[in-house]
């Protein structure tokens, strides 16, 4: 075997080397020359194994004379499975890998794999022919009628046989022996073997098939019962296309599948760098995406918009406030914030074709229903099909069901479709929740808030917020509500505290006590098991009956009883909304349960994949993540539109002109080059005053080991250190109850706690030690010294600013009056400009020993920086003084070479601490 290999190296081995190094692409081509090599062994080493294995059964035959040679007899090669058996093992892969080749586009490698293989495999099998006839027991083996029917037939069907020998008429007669059972298991798990490897490399290879290449867009009817016509008009609304559908090109540059925070911002990603390109957004259907809202012209449908706000933003404002904030028609920058962009800011539909500049159109109620990656298509809801370049698929996440909460347990009758209970998702639960919020806060009743996470105890705080006056009820003065109006919150089977898969222990028991305080009625290790209404007959208004099970550790019912609520709201969590990828053939994340893509967001040839339904590999933490937050799907949004406006065809002659004329560069626009994903996106969230956070990184209390440093004496703020198991590694960082400045200055950007959480993530700390722990807590100033010490220095400047103005003052007072002075007298401007320096060189000694530093810059008297040497009309500083006259002095950090200025250098007091913007230690440049 090995000198087979030595004599192939140029052959067989060098193509599945060559192989091998298409791997990254995924290339089928791999599993093919592993399965051939494997093959190719098994072939070479047949006639021995034959030999071995089918010896025994040869010698159980008996003769009476000296077999004669069996060319004598009628020999035919057809009907001997030796020779059958072999021709098959072989045959086999070389027909399934031809077909292979002839769907597949890799043409480039097909002609030198084929050829290989086939001088290969025909070499070993005349070989192999050839030593299995070669043999004498073989021959003899070879002179049977070889029926499948001889080992169950008490007749031989063979031809007469002569008096030289006798074959055992009945296989069967005496049980087999150990070596027969030996060879005809071989022979079946090799036949077994090959036959699951194939099965499994030909699923392998179709994965990625495509199987809406024959698309059905009207229901197969099904063999369930037939529904109702007012449940069918419920369950088809949103995909059925409308009447009046409008006609759209047949090819768009860009189509973005989903209109949320993702979508929105790879369209503004693609117009930032191609300010001609066309993007085309669709927006999701009507039963997991928005319903049309009022305005002022009509029912239309609304803009993409912020989510969170529907939680709490939203909660605590006017009615008048809420009408004009929820409003797409007016303009969002002068009266609202809810909106990323107002309808006027996209292209209608109908104006499509007729868009020569570019823009973005958003469609809704025509969604799609069918994505074609070879093709390169798409299929709306009406049956038109419209080709792409690059298409993005930012579909979301859809809320978790609950079967318990589904239907009525005594009357069937469906709780959601009556909203009696409330998944909340979109504006038009938002509506329907403060409806029933204003009803209860008025007449009284209760609320049952189902969930553990960030959204439901955001919800359980806003209910019990203040109901807001209306304009009306203010000029009536009218009293407040007094009516008893409460709130239960169920946190789930075997949970304790709210959000505790998120925070530490610690830190959960303070989000209990935060909602207790405020009123909330906490419910831990309960699940609701049934639900049923209380006045059946009116279903639309009947209360709820909620069956409880409160159970112990150990999962053990521990009580049952029944509550009587008003609504229910169900905030479980989320899950991808993957059904359009994965029949498209796009990848499934087993674990995260979201479209697996790469580093670039990208999934297959031209499609990419964002937001919530987006499970990406991120190179700092050596981790999949899938991330369920606004701030994550902006930001992988706006990366992938980056990806899209990189990877489409340059820009023709007739677009270059266009951006010439509008002062862009061409070559500025189009980069070949895709951008990773390294950014740590910060992930917040806020309940109400003294219970929020802001994060970096992988925040998993459940896998993962949390630190938390505390303020001595204090447990309100907090910073939470997020280590892996296997080698405390820091994985991610969470600031409780502390704002991202480290000091709050309008006039100059102070440093970000975010950042310094990012850099110590982006560099791998290992935590291992306390002192290791708290000498990073350090950095977060959590007692806020640098504040304090920051007023002091600001304090200070100000003063000594004061003062060298006036000094200039009185320096140009004196020099106005030089034409009435006296020869003599004209030397008195120069020796008092001589003073306001040394008085300067002063005040800066005192600054340098305040600061306890001694390596101070000057500007210099050519009105260059001493450093970096750039030139400024006067001094670099805010003090606007020429030359030698700034009282303030320069440093530059040796890692970041950013210039600082007094003023500006923020919290730095001492060689030796970190740099503010990159967090190094600081050193002077000489």
């Amino acid at each position: 075997m090995p000198g087979f290999l030595d004599r192939h190296k140029t052959g067989f081995t060098g193509t599945f080397w060559k192989c091998a190094r298409i791997g990254e692409r995924k290339s089928p081509y791999v599993a093919i020359c592993c399965l051939s090599l494997a093959l190719l062994v098994l072939c070479a080493m047949l006639h021995k194994l034959l030999a071995r294995s089918l010896g025994q059964v040869l010698r159980s035959t008996r003769r009476s004379y000296k077999m004669p040679d069996p060319y004598r007899e009628s020999y035919r090669p057809g009907f001997d499975p030796i020779v059958i058996s072999g021709f098959l093992l072989v045959t086999v892969p070389i027909v399934w890998m031809a077909y292979d080749i002839a769907f597949e586009t890799d043409k480039d490698i097909q002609p030198n794999l084929t050829g290989c293989l086939l001088l290969d495999m025909a070499y070993l099998l005349t070989k192999t022919i050839r030593n299995v006839l070669s043999s004498p027991k073989v021959r003899c083996l070879a002179l049977t009628n070889a029926s499948p029917s001889i080992p169950f037939s008490t007749k031989s069907t063979g031809q007469p046989r002569g008096p030289n020998f006798t074959f055992i008429r009945r296989l069967s007669r005496k049980p087999l022996s150990r070596d027969s059972t030996f060879a005809i298991l071989f022979g079946v798990g090799v036949l077994g073997a090959v036959g699951s490897i194939n099965l499994f490399l030909h699923w392998k290879a179709n994965r990625y098939t495509d199987p809406s290449y024959n698309p059905v867009y009207e229901k197969r009817p099904s063999a369930k019962p037939k529904k109702s016509d007012s449940e069918t008009a419920e369950s088809t609304k949103g995909v059925s296309a409308s009447p009046e559908s409008v006609r759209l090109p047949p090819r768009v540059k860009h189509v973005i599948i989903g209109a949320g925070a993702a979508g929105i911002n790879a369209a503004r990603a693609i117009r930032s760098v191609d300010p001609l390109a066309l993007v085309l957004l669709i927006a999701g259907d009507t039963n997991y995406g928005e319903e049309q809202v009022e305005t002022e012209g009509g029912k239309t449908y609304p803009p993409p918009y912020i989510r969170p706000v529907l939680s709490g933003g939203l909660w605590w404002r006017s009615p008048e406030r809420r009408q004009v904030m929820l409003d797409p028609l007016g303009d969002i920058r002068s009266h609202s914030w809810f909106y990323y962009e107002p309808l006027s800011f996209f292209i209608e539909p109908e104006e499509l074709s007729e868009a020569k500049e570019g823009g973005i159109c958003l469609l809704r109620g025509n969604p799609v229903v069918a994505l074609h990656p070879k093709r390169h298509a798409i299929t709306l809801a009406d049956g038109q099909e419209i080709q792409y370049e690059c298409c993005l698929l930012a579909t979301g996440a859809r809320p978790r069901t609950v079967p318990e909460l589904g239907q009525c347990s005594h009357s069937g009758v469906d709780l959601v479709a009556n909203k009696r209970v409330t998944y909340f998702r979109n504006i038009a639960d938002y509506k329907h929740l403060q409806s029933v919020s204003d009803r209860l806060h008025k007449n009284g009743g209760r609320v049952a808030v189902l969930g553990s996470n960030q959204l439901a105890c955001e919800l359980a705080t806003s209910f019990l917020e203040e109901r807001r006056l209306t304009k009306e009820e203010k000029e009536a003065n009218s009293p407040k509500d007094s009516a008893a109006f409460h709130v239960n919150q169920f946190l789930g089977f075997a949970v304790s505290h709210p959000m505790e898969d998120v925070l530490p222990p610690v830190l959960a028991q303070a989000v209990s006590d935060y909602e207790t305080e405020r009123g909330v009625v906490l419910s831990p290790s309960t699940t609701i098991v049934r639900a049923s209404l209380v006045d059946p007959t009116n279903p639309a208004e009947s209360r709820i009956r909620l069956t409880i099970h409160k159970r112990e550790e150990g999962g053990v019912v521990k009580e049952e009883e029944d509550l009587i609520v008003d609504h229910v709201v169900c905030a479980v969590g989320n899950e991808p909304r993957t059904e359009l990828g994965t029949k498209a053939g796009l990848e499934l994340d087993p674990v995260n349960g979201g479209l697996l893509v790469n580093s670039e967001l990208k999934s297959r040839d031209n499609i990419y994949v964002a937001g919530s339904v987006a499970s990406y590999w991120d190179s700092e933490l050596d981790c999949r993540r899938r991330v369920d937050h606004i701030s994550a799907s902006e930001d992988t949004g706006e990366l992938a539109g980056l990806n899209m406006a990189r990877s489409a065809p340059s820009p023709s002659h007739e677009v270059e002109d266009k951006l010439a004329e509008a002062c862009v560069a061409p070559e500025k626009t189009y980069d070949p080059l895709p951008s990773a994903r390294k950014y740590q996106t910060s992930l917040w969230f806020n309940i109400g005053k003294g219970a929020h956070y802001d994060c970096v990184g992988l925040v998993d209390s459940k896998n993962l080991i949390t630190r938390t440093v505390f303020l001595e004496g204090e447990e309100s703020s907090a910073v939470v250190f997020y280590l892996r198991p296997e080698d405390n590694r820091l994985m991610g960082v969470l600031l409780w109850n502390i704002t991202d400045e480290l000091f709050k200055d309008p006039e100059y950007v102070a440093p970000s706690r975010i950042n310094l959480a990012r850099s110590m993530v982006a560099d791998r700390l290992i935590l291992r030690e306390d002192d290791d722990v708290l000498e990073c807590a350090k950095q977060f100033d959590l007692g806020g010294e640098i504040a304090e010490h920051y007023a002091e220095l600001k304090a200070f400047i100000e003063a000594k600013r004061a003062e060298d103005e006036a000094a200039s003052a009185a320096v140009t007072a004196l020099t106005d009056k030089k034409t009435e002075l006296t020869e003599a007298d004209s030397q008195v401007p120069a020796r008092t400009k001589e003073v306001v320096v040394a008085e300067t060189l002063e005040n800066s000694n005192a600054i340098n020993n305040w600061f306890g530093v001694a390596t101070w810059r000057w500007c210099t008297n050519d009105s260059t920086c001493g450093i970096c040497r750039n030139t400024f009309e006067t001094c670099c500083a805010d003090c606007k003084l020429p030359g030698d006259d700034c009282p303030l002095v320069w440093g530059q950090c040796s890692h970041c070479f950013h210039m600082h200025c007094i003023i500006n250098w923020l919290n730095t007091r001492q060689s030796g601490q970190p740099c503010p913007l990159c967090r190094q230690e600081w050193k002077f440049r000489e």
